[in-house]
């Protein structure tokens, strides 16, 4: 492979999205085993599976390995890997995943240790954010002031500005999602108005169904032994989450997908066609994106 991009997403979610997208231009699911992934991919994600200290780790912590959620390939040119990491909360999956990249593929002086990597493949990363009501200046500003403090220097990426960061051997960019238009907005400001098109009457139906939401409910219910006595009471400090465009997707995903996720509804339902996204500006400049990355230059 000549070329292996890392794109660090806030949620399944939008590795789903990500995956409709570069399928529609051409990427192909790459299904080979760890030990067949180019060389040194192929040791660490080893090592990341087995794991160091595996009986130390709770459950929980065992299943949070730094793995892709999917891979894709173009043709012999270049890998993609989808990660599925977290948003602000995450920082510290992000650094030590960074840093593994960069031990990996970076230009490191010959006394320092580094993986042994038998290929000459330029590596990138690829930030996605949601802009949410910060803005896609301040999400910028967020990411440039993360590598910077990783990278242990000054990093300056904007929507203005080049939005590529050459540093160590490695190519660091960053794309945040907003509604068309605006400074703000997430993931689903792209992604429910495609949806919705040529399906108007059954997310009408679904938005119909979120009137029955009832943010009483949302606390959630504990079996607690009170005075002696089991009892079921709800917990005010422990509350579910209720975002409306996702509960639609997901009231809507069950027509096709029975008892699936968003991200299986996103990934395979036809409410996303391939004529959609290949006319969708925002999908278009996502692809532009990663084929600025993944292309090999003439």
């Amino acid at each position: 492979m000549e070329k292996i991009l890392f794109a660090l997403c806030e949620g399944p979610h939008d590795v789903a999205f990500l995956y409709r997208i570069l399928r529609v231009n051409g990427l192909q699911k790459y299904s080979k085993p760890i030990g067949e992934f180019p060389d040194p991919l192929n040791k660490y994600f080893a090592s990341e599976a087995a794991g160091e200290g595996l009986e130390q780790l709770k459950l929980e912590e065992a299943r949070n390995r730094r793995l892709p959620s999917e891979v894709l390939a173009r043709g012999n040119d270049a890998l993609v890997l989808l990660y599925a990491i977290g948003g602000d909360s995450k920082a510290e999956f992000r650094r030590k995943l960074l840093q593994d990249i960069a031990r990996m593929y970076g230009r490191r002086p010959p006394e320092e240790k580094k993986i042994e990597t038998g290929t000459a493949a330029e590596c990138s990363v690829l930030y996605f954010f949601d802009a949410d009501s910060k803005g896609i200046a301040a999400r910028f500003q967020e990411i440039c002031r993360e590598l910077s403090g990783i990278l242990g220097l000054t990093v300056s990426l904007s929507a203005d500005s080049p939005q590529y960061r050459h540093s160590n051997g490695i190519t660091y960019a960053a794309y945040i999602f907003a509604e068309a238009g605006k400074q703000t907005g997430k993931l689903e400001n792209i992604l429910l108005p495609l949806m919705h098109r040529n399906n108007e009457e059954i997310f009408r139906q679904a938005e119909n169904y979120m009137e029955l939401h009832d943010p009483d409910r949302l606390p959630r219910l504990k079996v607690k032994i009170v005075g002696g006595q089991l009892t079921e009471i709800r917990d005010r400090n422990e509350k579910g989450i209720f975002h409306r465009d996702k509960s639609v997707i997901g009231v809507a995903a069950q027509l096709q997908n029975s008892g699936s996720t968003n991200a299986v509804c996103i990934k395979h339902s036809d409410y996303l066609t391939r004529d959609k996204i290949v006319s969708a500006p925002s999908c278009q400049e996502i692809w532009h994106t990663f084929e600025a990355l993944i292309v090999p230059t003439p």
